[in-house]
């Protein structure tokens, strides 16, 4: 089934590549269709510039799922403006109050994920879905396909652990790790979170 759809795909290109050959000469053959070409091919570099520098800001997206999972959305190449966002959701998450939810298959303690958005492309057969896939999915983690956030490793932004602090048992204390792709980075202590927990129903 496999070799089929490989098959498939790649008659697919084919004829995709063959039928641009001909519609790019047939374009080529008339000057106001060049033209056109060159307009529409202008405006859309426009376009993707203003898109890329005024509506690609950062915004963090908390998980259905897992509520102690947050993805980053283009995340800052400031890694500076990017830490802070990222402790200020930290405290933000605690403010509204920690939801008691599902817990990802390795985490053995109390901890705040924080992963770069990433989903697959659409035609991409064999290959792994993306972080985005636990926005509203559990891991999948048998089967034919697996998905566990794990395999995503070089995605991973940043962890916060956390506790009961020791001098107050009624409010949360922990450590707050920064990772780039090549592993951890920095890390800094947060204290005095207010404890309370809700309980959410899946």
């Amino acid at each position: 089934m496999e070799v089929i759809i490989v098959i498939f795909l790649i008659l697919l290109l084919i004829g995709v590549l063959f039928f641009a050959i001909r519609l790019l000469k047939w374009v080529l053959r008339d000057r106001i269709r060049t033209q056109v070409l060159c307009a529409v091919l202008v405006f859309a570099l426009v376009g993707g510039g203003v898109h890329h520098f005024f509506f690609k800001n950062m915004r963090f997206i908390q998980s259905g799922v897992y509520p102690d999972l947050y993805l980053v959305e283009y995340p800052e190449k400031d890694q500076g403006l990017l830490y802070q966002a990222i402790r200020d959701t930290v405290q933000h998450h605690f403010s509204k109050g920690v939801l008691a939810g599902k817990k990802l298959s390795y985490q053995n303690e109390n901890s705040i994920f924080f992963y770069e958005y990433y989903k697959a492309f659409p035609l991409s057969v064999f290959q792994d879905e993306g972080t985005a896939y636990f926005l509203e999915n559990e891991e999948d983690l048998g089967g034919l396909v697996t998905e566990e956030l794990g395999m995503y490793i070089k995605y991973k932004l940043a962890e916060f652990s956390y506790a009961s602090c020791n001098d107050d048992v009624t409010m949360y204390c922990g450590e707050l790790h920064y990772f780039d792709e090549n592993g951890p980075v920095k890390s800094v202590s947060i204290s005095n979170l207010p404890s309370l927990t809700k309980a959410i129903t899946q």
